[in-house]
């Protein structure tokens, strides 16, 4: 699932100055700049509540177990914030779930494996709410058939959910933690260990979905995983189909964060009253060697932070490992919620894109995983987030269901 970097990654603290100092020659003799920047004066940076309301005490107000299912669902971790589910629900106990096209990230994701990772997850928190109503659920994979492995999904039927009889199933203690489960992008404390029952509980997780997982810890492995996510995110950042498909699904602002309740959100007050007077412009790709290179890959520096690295591969690349893959990856980060701790992917080295092939076999040669019989499908660094963050939107239940 690919980063894009933090609010702040254009402009570092030296640069706001020199910026602030700019500004006030700009704005004082713009009127119509001045309005705007004074607009934002004492802005929040929190998330509209509208766009959040979704992780308040998820579907506690819905009546009918299906929906009550979806409205913990939709919460699942996923590329790009892109959400790519549809729900038909016009068939009595069942949930259809369908991959919807217009959701896609065809240039960092051309086949859709991190999408199908994304609806994997989708599926595991949607098991987890059934539980806790006591129902059990039999999940049945791409029941038209998978996608080619070279096609995206797009309107693919990844799953059909048959819910069980009352009291087929007892309640899962990963419950509780589904609204707690955040995506935290910032630094984390990267002196404070693991606990080895977390290491422990990850293993048997993706042994249960019949995947492989390791944690990398130790500063001389962690530096070796290090340098090759730093060269990926680099290659990402200065490939313009790749940048330029990030950049468009930036939502800047309370008002385009409501109004999309999707992609990347910056809501840094700073960084919207940049964009507004036209000195940031996320449209603007990186060039090798350029001063905004520098400074984004220099806001790279807190994703090298942490405890370890955990990673999940396969026997093989199947479209059923990759939604196999984001199951595990819920519970794991369920997991790792319910004792405290924190995960982040860093999926670039893992894209499939042209540009990305050498740290693809780079990081599967580090980590020992044959790409020929059994590719990598989640990358993560774990720790211990050194400052709290909040949730990112999400879009209504009712826009995504089929009724």
């Amino acid at each position: 699932m690919p980063s894009f970097p933090p609010p702040q990654a254009f402009i570092d603290t030296q640069e706001r100055a020199t910026l602030a100092r700019r500004q006030f020659i700009r704005l004082a003799g713009g009127g119509a700049i001045l309005a705007a920047a004074g607009s934002l004066a004492g802005c929040s940076s929190a998330m509209p509540e509208a766009a959040v309301q979704a992780w308040r005490d998820p579907g506690a107000a819905q009546a009918d177990v299906r929906r009550f299912m979806l409205a913990n669902a939709l919460l699942a971790p996923n590329p790009h914030n892109r959400q790519p589910w549809i729900a038909d629900l016009r068939e009595a106990g069942k949930i259809h779930l369908l991959c919807d096209g217009e959701r896609l990230l065809p240039e960092t994701d051309p086949f859709g494996r991190q999408i199908l990772i994304g609806c994997g997850a989708f599926l595991e928190l949607a098991v987890i709410a059934a539980a806790q109503r006591g129902l059990s659920v039999q999940v049945d994979l791409f029941p038209d058939g998978a996608p080619a492995a070279n096609a995206l999904p797009a309107g693919t039927r990844v799953a059909t959910l048959t819910l069980g009889a009352a009291g087929s199933a007892q309640p899962d203690a990963l419950f509780a933690h589904i609204p707690r489960r955040h995506t935290r992008k910032t630094a984390y404390d990267s002196q404070r260990a693991l606990p080895d029952t977390l290491a422990a509980a990850w293993t048997a997780t993706a042994q249960a979905f019949g995947l492989r997982a390791g944690l990398v810890t130790g500063e001389a492995a962690m530096a070796t995983i290090r340098k090759v996510t730093r060269e990926a995110f680099e290659i990402e950042t200065t490939t313009a189909k790749t940048w330029l498909e990030s950049a468009r699904l930036i939502r800047i602002g309370p008002n385009a964060i409501a109004k999309h309740r999707d992609g990347i959100s910056l809501n840094d007050p700073f960084v919207r009253l940049v964009h507004t007077v036209g000195v940031f412009d996320p449209m603007k790709v990186p060039a090798p060697g350029s001063s905004d290179l520098k400074r984004v890959m220099d806001r790279w520096a807190p994703f090298e932070t942490g405890s370890g690295y955990l990673w999940l591969a396969g026997a093989d690349n199947a479209r059923a490992t990759q939604v196999a893959a984001g199951r595990a990856y819920v519970r794991q980060h369920l997991q790792a919620t319910a004792a405290g701790a924190d995960m982040h992917p860093l999926s670039q080295a893992l894209q499939e894109f042209p540009e990305m092939r050498g740290p693809y076999a780079a990081v599967h040669k580090l980590l020992r995983v044959d790409p020929g019989s059994g590719a990598l499908q989640m990358l993560a660094r774990v720790g211990f987030a050194t400052k709290p963050s909040g949730p990112t939107p999400r879009r209504d239940l009712a826009s995504m269901v089929r009724a």
